[in-house]
Protein backbone atom coordinates (compact mmCIF):
# COMPACT_ATOMS: atom_id res chain seq x y z
CA UNK A 1 0.00 0.00 0.00
CA UNK A 2 2.94 2.51 1.43
CA UNK A 3 4.76 1.78 -2.71
CA UNK A 4 1.19 2.47 -4.08
CA UNK A 5 0.65 5.75 -2.23
CA UNK A 6 3.83 6.45 -3.42
CA UNK A 7 4.05 5.67 -6.88
CA UNK A 8 0.81 7.69 -7.31
CA UNK A 9 2.67 10.95 -5.42
CA UNK A 10 5.68 10.73 -7.69
CA UNK A 11 3.43 10.65 -10.92
CA UNK A 12 0.97 13.29 -9.85
CA UNK A 13 4.10 15.45 -9.22
CA UNK A 14 6.20 14.90 -12.76
CA UNK A 15 5.34 17.90 -14.48
CA UNK A 16 3.48 18.30 -17.90
CA UNK A 17 4.68 20.45 -21.03
CA UNK A 18 2.72 22.09 -23.82
CA UNK A 19 1.47 20.17 -26.66
CA UNK A 20 2.61 21.02 -29.98
CA UNK A 21 1.51 19.11 -33.26
CA UNK A 22 3.31 18.84 -36.58
CA UNK A 23 0.97 20.18 -39.36
CA UNK A 24 -0.52 17.87 -42.00
CA UNK A 25 0.41 18.47 -45.17
CA UNK A 26 -0.60 14.93 -46.46
CA UNK A 27 -3.53 13.78 -49.11
CA UNK A 28 -6.81 12.88 -46.77
CA UNK A 29 -6.36 9.19 -47.50
CA UNK A 30 -2.57 9.30 -46.33
CA UNK A 31 -3.77 11.98 -43.64
CA UNK A 32 -6.31 9.38 -42.46
CA UNK A 33 -3.64 6.72 -41.81
CA UNK A 34 -1.09 8.81 -40.12
CA UNK A 35 -4.15 9.68 -37.93
CA UNK A 36 -3.68 6.04 -36.30
CA UNK A 37 -0.07 6.51 -35.69
CA UNK A 38 1.21 8.12 -31.96
CA UNK A 39 1.48 11.95 -32.85
CA UNK A 40 4.56 13.42 -33.32
CA UNK A 41 5.73 16.84 -32.03
CA UNK A 42 4.28 15.49 -28.36
CA UNK A 43 7.22 17.00 -25.80
CA UNK A 44 7.96 13.22 -24.01
CA UNK A 45 9.55 13.41 -20.65
CA UNK A 46 11.27 10.22 -19.27
CA UNK A 47 11.51 10.56 -15.35
CA UNK A 48 13.47 8.07 -13.06
CA UNK A 49 13.12 7.42 -9.51
CA UNK A 50 15.43 4.86 -7.50
CA UNK A 51 13.55 4.53 -4.19
CA UNK A 52 11.10 2.70 -6.34
CA UNK A 53 12.75 1.92 -8.17
CA UNK A 54 10.67 2.82 -11.29
CA UNK A 55 11.05 4.89 -14.82
CA UNK A 56 8.32 6.79 -15.69
CA UNK A 57 7.25 8.35 -19.39
CA UNK A 58 5.28 11.24 -19.46
CA UNK A 59 3.53 13.53 -21.60
CA UNK A 60 1.11 16.45 -21.82
CA UNK A 61 -2.61 15.73 -22.31
CA UNK A 62 -4.12 15.92 -25.71
CA UNK A 63 -6.94 14.43 -27.82
CA UNK A 64 -6.81 12.32 -31.65
CA UNK A 65 -9.62 10.49 -32.81
CA UNK A 66 -8.70 6.98 -34.09
CA UNK A 67 -5.97 6.92 -32.05
CA UNK A 68 -5.75 3.41 -30.41
CA UNK A 69 -3.31 1.18 -28.08
CA UNK A 70 0.07 2.36 -29.07
CA UNK A 71 2.73 -0.03 -27.86
CA UNK A 72 5.28 0.96 -25.15
CA UNK A 73 8.11 -1.22 -24.59
CA UNK A 74 11.31 -0.80 -22.22
CA UNK A 75 14.09 -3.19 -21.37
CA UNK A 76 12.26 -6.07 -23.23
CA UNK A 77 8.16 -5.08 -20.95
CA UNK A 78 6.16 -3.94 -23.96
CA UNK A 79 2.69 -1.81 -22.37
CA UNK A 80 -0.07 -1.23 -24.89
CA UNK A 81 -2.14 2.09 -23.97
CA UNK A 82 -4.23 4.92 -25.48
CA UNK A 83 -2.74 8.38 -24.73
CA UNK A 84 -5.27 10.52 -25.03
CA UNK A 85 -7.07 8.93 -22.23
CA UNK A 86 -3.96 8.76 -19.67
CA UNK A 87 -0.52 10.98 -19.58
CA UNK A 88 1.58 8.78 -18.37
CA UNK A 89 3.04 4.76 -18.49
CA UNK A 90 5.58 3.31 -15.71
CA UNK A 91 8.00 0.00 -15.46
CA UNK A 92 8.31 -0.28 -11.60
CA UNK A 93 10.36 -3.02 -9.90
CA UNK A 94 14.45 -3.63 -9.48
CA UNK A 95 14.73 -4.40 -12.70
CA UNK A 96 14.18 -1.32 -13.55
CA UNK A 97 17.07 0.09 -11.82
CA UNK A 98 19.38 2.44 -13.95
CA UNK A 99 22.96 3.73 -13.87
CA UNK A 100 23.76 7.53 -13.87
CA UNK A 101 25.40 7.87 -17.60
CA UNK A 102 24.57 4.67 -18.70
CA UNK A 103 22.43 4.73 -22.17
CA UNK A 104 19.23 3.25 -22.52
CA UNK A 105 16.34 3.00 -25.10
CA UNK A 106 13.04 3.32 -25.19
CA UNK A 107 10.79 1.96 -28.41
CA UNK A 108 7.58 4.47 -28.59
CA UNK A 109 5.20 3.35 -31.05
CA UNK A 110 8.28 1.74 -33.39
CA UNK A 111 10.43 4.67 -32.43
CA UNK A 112 13.55 4.05 -30.34
CA UNK A 113 14.41 6.72 -27.92
CA UNK A 114 17.94 6.77 -26.10
CA UNK A 115 18.30 8.48 -22.72
CA UNK A 116 20.53 8.44 -20.12
CA UNK A 117 19.95 9.62 -16.18
CA UNK A 118 22.62 12.14 -15.37
CA UNK A 119 24.43 11.60 -12.28
CA UNK A 120 21.99 12.05 -9.31
CA UNK A 121 20.37 9.25 -8.35
CA UNK A 122 16.58 10.04 -9.42
CA UNK A 123 15.07 12.67 -11.51
CA UNK A 124 14.37 13.41 -15.25
CA UNK A 125 16.17 11.77 -17.70
CA UNK A 126 18.10 13.28 -20.78
CA UNK A 127 16.66 12.51 -24.26
CA UNK A 128 20.04 12.27 -26.52
CA UNK A 129 18.44 10.81 -29.42
CA UNK A 130 15.67 8.75 -31.73
CA UNK A 131 15.43 6.30 -34.67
Amino acid sequence: MKKILTLSLALMCLSLSTISFAPAKASPIARKATMLDFPRGIEWQINYSSGLPMVALVWPAFSQGGLGPVPFTFMGVTQYINPTTTTSIYWAGTQYTLQPNVIYTMNIAGVIYSFKLGTTGSGWCVITGHT
